[in-house]
């Protein structure tokens, strides 16, 4: 307490005008940053693009903000020399120490930025795979860690603190080994990784979720539901789970059925069925290996008509409206062949024929029991 004390009386002793002069030395720092450094380095970012080499393009992104902020951290180690920090002989902090941790923030602030998605790496692998959209977010948080444990490892030694931070780290590690679910789910979070079932961006179904998949991280998978909710899912039990992925399936299957009135004549079906099967065979979008249009039911209701292929068409849109331009092209052919469809009709007349019995039943219902009340008050 008597220390805080000492140093609180040696800052008043400072003169207003070196504490002003400090003040505007980090405005100046944050004023060229704003306008001195972002106009270079936009400059600097319409020149890497010009070149066909995007490892350029990713140290310049990298670089940008660490340049920032050491130009901001270099403005406050002036300001301390210029209020004269040093003289308050504070035996654990001094400005040089202060500019040894600035320099090892800058720098673990711009491999931190080499792992981010515009970085080489992540592009790389991006090329190579596009299953590995799933595996970068591991890479790159395995190397964010080191590179923030190496940080603070740095910091804590220069202040005397590399036992405490050793000892703390010992006992984390063990501590999450002890975490049973914690570490099912980085377990779980691995297979995913390794068995690539799915990529981010990918549309999957489980039997308890299904939607896009947006972030896998090392506890957890997030999903957006069709209803734009998120879906917090653990890895473990995602690993475990029947994954069905509908992005990787190549073609998408349509099949419907249509009935039609049972006195239609068998050449009009036949024509019908030709028409129909041509229009989908020659249809640039439809996948031409199983193409099933067939007249397979007989019944008292009509004839039905069952049409059954598969489509290139991923985008739903789109596969909407192929199926929309199917119907239209079969609509056309029906009205055509002057080919009625069927529907189920209620036979009205007999409906109100039987509910007229039952009135007249209802009415002389009521007249019996209006005879007999009258014989019992007798």
């Amino acid at each position: 307490m008597q220390e805080v004390e000492n140093i609180i009386s040696e800052l008043f002793k400072v003169s207003i005008s070196k504490y002003l002069i400090a003040v505007i030395v980090i405005v100046l720092a944050m004023v060229i940053n704003k306008y001195v450094i972002t106009i270079i380095f936009d400059y600097a970012i319409k020149l890497v693009k010009m070149t066909k080499n995007f490892a350029d393009d990713s140290l310049v992104r990298a670089l940008e903000k660490p340049i920032k902020l050491y130009i901001t951290l270099n403005s406050v180690y002036f300001s301390l020399k210029i209020i004269d920090f040093d003289g308050l002989n504070i035996n654990t902090v001094t400005s040089d120490r202060l500019k040894k941790v600035f320099i090892v923030i800058v720098l673990c602030y711009f491999l931190y930025n080499l792992t981010l998605e515009n970085s080489l790496l992540y592009t790389r692998m991006h090329r190579n795979d596009r299953g590995n959209t799933i595996v970068f977010p591991f890479i790159s948080i395995i190397i964010r860690l080191i590179i923030v444990v190496i940080g603070i490892s740095c910091i804590a030694k220069e202040f005397g603190f590399t036992g405490f931070i050793t000892g703390l780290g010992i006992s984390g590690v063990a501590f999450a080994l002890m975490a049973q679910d914690a570490f099912s789910n980085l377990f779980g979070g691995m297979i995913i990784v390794l068995d690539k079932p799915f990529a981010i961006g990918d549309w999957i179904q489980t039997t308890e979720v299904e939607g896009i998949v947006e972030e896998i991280t090392f506890r957890s998978t997030k999903i957006r539901t069709f209803s734009m909710a998120i879906a917090t899912v653990p890895n473990s039990k995602l690993a475990n789970n029947n994954i069905i992925n509908w992005t990787q399936r190549k073609l998408r299957r349509i099949h419907f059925k249509f009935t039609i009135e049972h006195d239609t004549e068998i050449e009009k079906i036949k024509s019908c069925v030709e028409k129909i099967e041509n229009v989908i065979k020659n249809h640039e979008k439809i996948d031409d290996k199983l193409i099933i249009v067939s007249f397979n039911e007989l019944s008292s209701y009509g004839f039905g008509i069952f049409i059954y292929f598969y489509t290139t068409e991923q985008d739903y849109v789109m596969y909407e409206r192929l199926k929309q331009e199917i119907n239209i092209k079969i609509l056309e052919i029906l009205r055509e062949e002057e080919i009625e469809l069927m529907f189920l009709n209620f036979n009205f007349r007999g409906f109100e024929e039987r509910a007229g019995n039952c009135e007249v039943e209802c009415t002389e219902l009521e007249s019996i029991k209006n005879i007999t009340e009258e014989e019992r008050g007798k």
